[in-house]
């Protein structure tokens, strides 16, 4: 038993040692991670790619391992100045998200690898970015504008040929130079001012437009009230009119004392003198006697 179990323990071991020098590339056993993507080459020409995780062979010494990173990548660019519309230069810096999706393009594009790689894709965002810039304002670069979302597009598109698939582009900050810092704050607050003061007017405007309506519905509403007031006033009247001829149809002789009593508490004050003979219907009612001796018919009021 013991015989047998030492040649075991010593395959067991090379299978180990195997194993782990498959996962750099050596030995005749290839170990494939999920992380990652290997090509087998043989004198410089690929034989074969591997992507699903598992084991493969190799031939040792002839055939070579390279090892890809099939995770997404992060590119950090290093800031760069372009001049946006109207000369204004500007500082861009943007990030990058890419993934390696054609390991064969990759080699043949990128021989260095990845430094190539994020090397390429900085130039190329650079590129389109600085197109794009050229025809937009600060302003909208500011509020990122719709057509920086293309960005990632327009670099899959144009990278795709070389196995890398770009997954996002975004820019980071959009700013001005220390140097340009000054003036351009002096503009904006000139621009804030000349707003203001346009919104000022525009208020000012608004307020008198108020006023004159609110002076003219107060008119308006002061006229409708003194002709309601003058229709009021003169249907009394008329009403008051009517109980008048209505009491004077009833009782004449009681009517007359009536408007007699009003006129004598209207004229007679103290030490009144008046100028009217004796038998005059003024002195109707202030006969001692009762009346007079042939008094005046009464007439209507009138």
């Amino acid at each position: 038993m013991r015989r047998l179990a030492f040649p075991v323990l010593v395959l067991a071991g090379i299978a180990v040692a195997f194993l782990w020098a498959g996962n750099f590339g050596i030995g005749p056993v290839v170990v494939v991670r999920e992380d990652q993507i290997k090509i087998v080459q043989r004198l410089g020409e690929v034989v074969k790619v591997l992507e699903e995780p598992g084991l493969d062979w190799r031939a040792p010494v002839i055939d070579e391992v390279l090892t890809y990173d099939a995770r997404l990548q992060y590119l950090n660019a290093a800031p760069f100045e372009k001049l946006a519309m109207g000369g204004e230069k500007l500082i861009i810096d943007f990030y990058a998200v890419w993934q390696l999706s054609d390991a064969h393009a990759f080699r043949r594009s990128y021989p260095r690898g990845f430094e190539q790689a994020e090397r390429r894709i900085q130039e190329t965002v650079n590129s389109i970015v600085g197109a794009k810039i050229g025809g937009l304002t600060r302003a909208q670069l500011l509020a990122r504008s719709e057509v920086i979302e293309s960005l990632h597009e327009e670099a899959d598109a144009e990278l795709a040929s070389t196995g890398v698939d770009i997954v996002e582009v975004r820019l980071n900050r959009v700013e001005l130079p220390r140097a340009a810092e000054p003036a351009a704050y002096k503009q904006m607050r000139e621009q804030r001012r000349a707003r203001s003061r346009e919104l000022r007017a525009m208020g000012d405007r608004r307020a008198r437009e108020i006023r004159a309506n609110a002076d003219r519905e107060a008119r308006l509403t002061l006229a409708r009230a003194s002709s309601e007031a003058e229709i009021t006033r003169g249907q009394g009247d008329a009403e008051s009119a009517h109980i008048y001829a209505q009491a004077y149809g009833k009782d004449p002789e009681f009517y007359a004392f009536l408007r007699s009593l009003e006129a004598y508490r209207a004229t007679l004050k103290e030490r009144t003198t008046m100028v009217l003979p004796p038998n005059h219907e003024f002195f109707r009612f202030l006969d001692p006697r009762g009346g007079l001796a042939e008094p005046p018919p009464v007439s209507a009021p009138r």
